[in-house]
């Protein structure tokens, strides 16, 4: 289908590409018959110097038809295909960037870059070079065919080509086996760029734990891997090629062989005798071109197929028509239950919470409870059933995820940044409010830090932001979420790299600076949470308190209980 709808509209660039290819076509068989007739006037004795530069001209004047016709088939059929591979490219990212969480969840980076990288240049192949082979080894061969029996003897010709048809059913053989190695490789290349990307990633990881040697091993076994399965497919190739030489070479010695008696018998010219040589080396190309174009679609349909696969991903989120929601925030809760779609584990039981617009709503509890779960499933980017979730009076399913997204800015643990500068990474959800990114960095508690630096706000950061601290990268973050301006703000512990006092003040600050909107804060800390309207409870997917602080402190349960250990360590740490 991808190739399919790219050919309905891009015909005409292939048409022109395969005219001007087999005009080129047609003059290479010509320019063989110029040069045999040159050979045989010359040995005649009437022949003169003005005749002979008149027939060299025309030669030349192929050969620069040649030029012409090269470089506009190259233009036509080649920049197709570059253009399709540009298609394709951003079909696979168009396409990609509107799936929902569950498929990044599923799919490695390393995988989809291969994708991006390695498939898609095996296709331009198929719909560029491939196209030519195909047309060469058709025209080409039913052309220079015909005319050596007509130009010269029929009887030579048939003893000339004998071992050509061998080198297709060669090709043939070979291609399944190719087709099924190349796919090989590139499976063993996803596998190779994925523990590449993980590990530049988590080099200070690697570094701190002072752990190369095993990494090194999980990057040899995997860089072998790829040497491995490449050589069997070039051993494959190595195979195949040198076949192929050989039964054109052979086709060439039944030339001299055949024709030599000829030329000696008085049966064909000398001249013929070149021109029969000449024909039978054009013949090679063409039966060679037919192994490379195996070996090229054997290789783009695997890549397609690889390529499909992603295209054919579908999104699990179920998405209504997208129509104007006066967007509140007021969130309703049912006896929600979920588990993520790869996982038959629950995550969250029976949970039952109402946030309404303009509160600072803390969720609390231990490292799997489900925290982070809800507030993925408050933003849509997951799907629940339905009456579990409520906007606004408005079941969650019934609204689309980009309106919920565009009026609630979510801070991950993940504090992600662009390697881009600072302001435009504050800037990046609203790119018109650049100008105020340092109003928006102050109301982090940043603003200091940033202006430290020696760009200050045009410094480019590293990838995923390592240019920073891990505070600074937190706060940057919150930043960014703040110049979106959206009504809702979710702190999903993104705050777990400053101390407690630094994150009790900056969410007291977002309080006051917030005025209006509402604030839900993941926390582990709570003491930074202590003035929330309402702190929910998570243990083990269920909400099992809820209340204020005092009010949670008077239950004498779960929360009180971790409030009291956190006081206890804090001032030992102060010892």
């Amino acid at each position: 289908m991808l190739i399919t709808n790219y050919l309905k509209k891009y015909w005409w660039r292939y048409a022109l590409g395969i005219v001007f290819l087999l005009v080129v076509d047609y003059i290479q068989i010509i320019i063989p018959r110029r040069i045999g007739n040159i050979i045989d006037y010359i040995e005649t004795d009437s022949w003169n110097l003005d005749h002979l530069k008149i027939l060299v001209l025309s030669i030349i004047m192929l050969a620069t038809g040649l030029v012409i016709g090269r470089f506009f088939w190259r233009f036509f059929i080649i920049g197709a295909a570059r253009l399709f591979q540009y298609k394709t490219i951003n079909t696979m990212f168009t396409h990609i960037i509107e799936l929902d969480q569950n498929f990044y969840d599923k799919w490695r980076t390393g995988d989809l870059m291969t994708r991006f990288t390695s498939d898609t240049r095996q296709l331009e192949r198929m719909m560029g070079p491939a196209v030519i082979m195909m047309v060469d080894t058709l025209f080409m061969t039913v052309m220079t065919v015909i005319a050596m029996g007509t130009f010269v003897d029929w009887e030579l010709t048939f003893l000339s080509i004998l071992p050509l048809p061998i080198i297709a059913i060669i090709s043939l053989f070979f291609g399944r086996i190719i087709h099924k190695r190349f796919t090989e490789v590139q499976e063993s290349t996803s596998d190779l760029s994925n523990i590449t990307e993980e590990s530049l990633s988590g080099m200070d990881v690697i570094k701190l734990y002072a752990n190369k040697d095993t990494m090194k091993k999980l990057f040899n076994n995997s860089s072998k891997d790829y040497y491995d399965s490449y050589i069997k497919l070039i051993r494959i190739w190595g195979l195949m090629h040198p076949l192929v030489t050989f039964l054109g070479s052979l086709a060439q010695l039944f030339v001299f062989f055949f024709g030599g008696k000829m030329v000696i018998n008085g049966e064909i010219t000398l001249g013929d005798f070149i021109m029969t040589n000449q024909y039978v080396g054009m013949l090679i190309w063409p039966m060679m071109a037919f192994g490379f174009l195996v070996n090229n679609i054997q290789r783009g349909r695997a890549s397609l197929k690889r390529i499909t696969n992603v295209l054919d991903q579908e999104r699990t989120v179920i998405e209504p028509e997208k129509k104007n929601f006066d967007f509140k925030g007021h969130f309703v809760v049912k006896n929600l239950n979920f588990k993520y779609p790869t996982s038959e584990r629950k995550i969250l039981k029976n949970v039952n919470l109402e946030i309404k617009p303009g509160e600072m709503i803390a969720f609390v509890g231990k490292i799997g409870s489900g925290k982070s779960t809800l507030a993925k499933l408050l933003t849509k980017l997951y799907q629940v059933e339905d009456n579990s979730i409520f906007i606004d009076n408005e079941d969650i399913n019934n609204i689309h995820g980009e309106i919920i997204r565009e009026n609630v800015s979510y801070v991950p643990q993940d504090n992600f940044l662009f390697s881009m500068s600072i302001r435009e990474n504050i800037a990046f959800s609203n790119i018109d409010l650049a100008l105020k990114a340092e109003e928006y960095a102050e109301k982090a508690s940043v603003d200091k830090d940033l202006k430290n630096l020696e760009k200050g706000y045009e410094t480019i950061v590293g990838e995923r932001g390592v240019t920073l601290s891990g505070g600074q990268r937190q706060r940057v973050t919150i930043a960014r979420a703040l110049a979106k301006k959206s009504k809702v703000i979710i702190l999903d512990d993104c705050l777990s790299a400053v101390d407690t006092e630094t994150e009790e003040k900056i969410i007291k600050n977002l309080r006051e600076e917030t005025i209006g909107k509402t604030i839900i804060v993941i926390s582990h800390r709570l003491k930074a949470v202590k003035n929330s309207n309402k702190i929910y409870v998570f243990e083990d997917g269920k909400i099992y308190e809820s209340g204020t602080h005092n009010e949670l402190l008077e239950k004498d349960g779960i929360y009180a209980d971790m409030y009291q250990k956190q006081m206890i360590e804090e001032k030992l740490e102060e010892e």
